[in-house]
């Protein structure tokens, strides 16, 4: 996988086998992956975020869609096309919800088979994300957090309450096979309240790091 690390400048990033089988298997037990899923892919394979489409269909027997990506720039047809495809599960960058959020798409177009809806690579706008909500508030709604040294993601939140559009999401909770530490400076853990680094331990950690 390709990381621009802190620097802006891409390097590698060598993932094990072992933190994709961990990664793949949390994804599945947490957003209740199955045979009946059909993931409406939008991020390219060399894209670290396509490690979630790609593995967590091969491990539990669900289905994967290429969305075209020239959809995405008429965003009614990338609809229509979810629909005839039957999509109930996304994966995409707050950009590509942020489409269909800022031309009103859904005032127009209903999804009647989607269930899930998770973000990652980006801070998802609140604004955009209250206008799914609005119009398909019965929708489980996930914002993951991570970086490419950890395959994918390390935390996550399940959106469970109203936000205002001003107001940003929270990282959430660590995911089950990781673990979130604030360090200091000088390498201790950080009390409550403290400004440190964020740092991540777990099978989803790639190697060298």
């Amino acid at each position: 996988l390709v990381s621009s690390g802190a620097t802006g400048i891409p390097k590698g990033t060598g993932v094990s086998h072992c933190s994709v089988l961990a990664y793949a298997h949390w994804v599945v037990e947490t957003f209740a992956i199955d045979e009946t899923t059909i993931f409406g892919n939008q991020t390219p394979f060399y894209f670290s975020m396509s490690v979630l489409d790609i593995y967590a269909t091969l491990l539990s027997g669900a289905s994967l869609y290429l969305l075209p990506k020239l959809y995405f720039s008429f965003p009614a047809k990338l609809l229509d096309c979810m629909i005839q495809k039957k999509i109930n599960t996304i994966y995409w960058v707050p950009t590509a919800l942020s489409i269909v959020a800022n031309w009103k798409v859904l005032d127009y177009v209903s999804l009647p088979y989607m269930e899930k809806v998770l973000f990652a690579g980006e801070v998802m706008p609140v604004k955009q994300l209250n206008y799914w909500r609005r119009k398909m508030p019965e929708l489980l709604y996930a914002n993951l957090y991570g970086p490419t040294e950890v395959t994918d993601i390390c935390a996550y939140y399940i959106v469970d309450r109203d936000f205002a559009d001003s107001e940003t999401l929270p990282i959430g909770r660590a995911c089950d096979n990781c673990d979130l530490i604030i360090l200091r400076e000088d390498g201790t853990e950080a009390a409550p309240g403290e400004i440190g680094e964020l740092c991540v331990r777990g099978s989803f950690v790639a190697d060298g790091y």
